[in-house]
């Protein structure tokens, strides 16, 4: 079976992966990782919308506020320009773990609600995680401060304030997409993860025992 948990950046899905793979001992792998895979293997010249979401990055951390202020929904066009490229490394992927008969985890912010139909043939269940609650900013400026690799560690408050807009535009999209194609979503916020994890393992028809 495939598994699979779609959500905006900052929302914990690799948390509540990492837990899921801990309790059912299933192979967890990451659409990050794919896209990094095929970022080496094409260039922006083959594939320039698998590098949309990286162009924002580059720009100077002033820029990237001011457009996330300005209209986040540009950013999230980004994050689905890209994710649809993505997707196409992820679906090839899932159909070889289906042909081998492994189960599998995916999670990542490639997982749209309206890539799902492309799994139509495939055994699979997905659930999708937002978070658009007023602690969000506060969240994500401890999980950096947290973690000595995290690309967020030692941004400006400004840009974190900035991120998180555009992380509850992107959980509130999520969560009209999952309403339209019948999946769960799952609000985060004033949620413990361990109750979340739970409830995603339901969703997705697993167990915690």
């Amino acid at each position: 079976m495939i598994f699979l948990i779609g959500g905006p950046p900052r929302v914990g899905k690799s948390i509540l992966s990492g837990e899921i793979r801990q309790k059912r001992a299933v192979s967890v792998v990451s659409t990050d990782t794919l896209g990094a895979v095929l970022e080496n293997v094409l260039g922006p010249e083959a594939a320039p919308e698998l590098f949309a979401f990286s162009k924002f990055h580059e720009m100077p951390m002033a820029e990237r506020v001011k457009l996330i202020m300005k209209d986040p929904a540009e950013l999230i066009d980004y994050v689905r320009k890209e994710s649809y490229v993505v997707w196409k490394a992820v679906e090839a992927f899932i159909r070889r773990e289906n042909d081998e008969g492994r189960d599998l985890l995916i999670e990542g912010v490639a997982i749209l609600p309206e890539l799902m139909r492309q799994l139509e043939d495939i055994p699979h269940r997905a659930v999708f995680i937002g978070n658009q609650g007023a602690n969000l900013k506060e969240n994500i400026r401890k999980s950096a401060k947290e973690n000595d690799y995290d690309w967020m560690r030692g941004v400006s408050d400004q840009f974190i304030g900035a991120f998180a807009l555009f992380v509850k535009q992107m959980s509130g999209y999520i969560e009209q997409e999952t309403k339209q194609y019948g999946f769960k979503y799952i609000e985060m916020d004033k949620k413990q993860f361990g109750d979340v994890t739970e409830d995603v393992m339901k969703s997705l028809g697993l167990s915690a025992s």
